[in-house]
């Protein structure tokens, strides 16, 4: 059967668009408008300008399952790796915060030759003695998280062989939009490119609770990576991102919301491409720190979603869609516009002075559109949670002199 198009008219955007107007009581323009990222466009208008899906084939998108480990005690922290093991994590990051670490009773029983580690060290010493330990064979799997605002000796990582993973999560945790988050981690990643194997370097980003831009975000760093390996004439390999989920939406108050938060913003990390995923349990910086029933549920979302959702199955899912495709140019634009400005600055006090401004600002509309309502938690700040709970936040970490950014706690 032929069908004649000639038969259907183009929809009248004008009439659509006051049509929608008179239905949702709209008043201005029809606009999206985000003053966190400081994006605005007509999303009636339906073009698409560019592509900026960086995934070109058809392989499966089968992220790493990460499980966060916290190195208080040696015993404590190889106990609950192992039972993150057996729950399906491939991943283990470990966060030394020890001076003096006996590592055979960390990684005792772990088969470190298999699994992939990301090690986050307070004292380098640590590193040395870790580089020291971990054998030849296994050091191919071993990541060293590094913080662009607060960098180790590179040279120790790159003697030792490991690889290189750029912290981005706690500019996200602190309050910092996905531009200062993106520009800052590139901009030190470009550093990185002549000493290290391209193939070594691998990202970790904050994941926040705005779906589609979380989702353009992830794109946006794949995407400026790679146009700057391109420009510096250089092989393209696989990104490796890790997305993290924190706690600025979570509640201890109406804890079992947590779950569907954490699962969307799951689902919009690995929408927009990330190779791993560490969800934190919503208890981390609670009183009841240790709550396994919360680690646990935070890594079996992975499990649900490969098994029920087939995620896994495609790569860059929301690639082609209008919205997205011109939330990606969008942000793009204006991390590389910041990230040239960064390499402009040869001052890195200078470059922490300019972040610590822009978090500031763009915390107090955060915690503004909180306050007055606009921004809605249920849970938090609606339809709160009449049952009372014994849990509360306890001690949160500071970074750049801000504390991490929690509305509950802040509320």
């Amino acid at each position: 059967m032929k069908i004649n198009l000639n038969n259907f008219k183009a929809p009248d955007l004008d009439l659509w668009r006051s049509k929608i107007k008179a239905e949702t009581k709209a008043s201005g323009e029809l606009h999206y408008t985000n003053d966190i990222e400081g994006i605005k466009f007509d999303p009636s208008e339906k073009k698409i300008e560019f592509d900026f899906g960086s995934q070109k084939n058809s392989e499966e998108n089968d992220w790493g399952i990460t499980a966060y480990i916290p190195v208080r005690d040696e015993q404590s922290a190889n106990t609950l790796a192992l039972k993150c093991l057996s729950q399906g994590a491939n991943i283990l990051y470990f966060e030394i915060a020890s001076t003096s670490t006996d590592w055979n009773k960390v990684f005792n029983g772990i088969h470190i030759d298999y699994i992939d580690i990301i090690m986050a060290f307070e004292q380098e010493t640590e590193l040395k003695s870790l580089a020291e330990f971990i054998p030849k064979s296994a050091k191919q799997h071993v990541s060293i998280s590094v913080d662009p605002l607060r960098p180790i000796d590179t040279n120790l990582i790159l003697q030792a062989g490991f690889k290189i993973i750029v912290n981005g999560f706690h500019l996200e945790q602190i309050g910092a939009n996905g531009i200062d988050q993106i520009s800052t981690i590139l901009h030190y990643a470009e550093s990185l490119i002549e000493k290290f194997d391209v193939d070594k370097i691998s990202f970790e980003i904050g994941i926040g609770s705005d779906f589609f831009i979380e989702l353009s975000k992830v794109r946006t760093l794949k995407w400026l990576w790679q146009h700057i390996l391109r420009k510096n004439d250089m092989t393209i390999p696989k990104t490796f991102i890790l997305g993290r989920m924190g706690w600025t939406n979570k509640s201890l108050k109406d804890p079992d919301t947590n779950i569907l938060r954490q699962t969307t913003e799951a689902i919009s990390a690995i929408s927009g491409g990330v190779t791993s995923i560490l969800i934190h349990s919503s208890h981390t910086y609670s009183i009841e720190s240790d709550n396994w029933f919360y680690e646990r549920l935070a890594l079996n979302i992975s499990h649900i979603l490969k098994e029920e959702s087939y995620l896994s199955k495609v790569n860059d899912p929301m690639r082609g869609a209008y919205i997205n495709e011109k939330m990606t140019r969008i942000l793009i634009q204006k991390c590389w516009t910041q990230f040239l400005k960064f390499n402009e600055i040869e001052s890195k006090s200078l470059i922490n002075d300019f972040l610590k401004e822009s978090i500031q600002n763009t915390r107090t509309k955060k915690l503004t559109a909180f306050k007055e309502g606009a921004h809605e938690l249920i849970g938090i700040n609606l339809f709160q949670n009449k049952i009372e709970q014994k849990n509360a936040w306890s001690k949160v970490p500071k970074y750049l002199d801000f504390n991490y950014l929690i509305f509950e706690k802040e509320g």
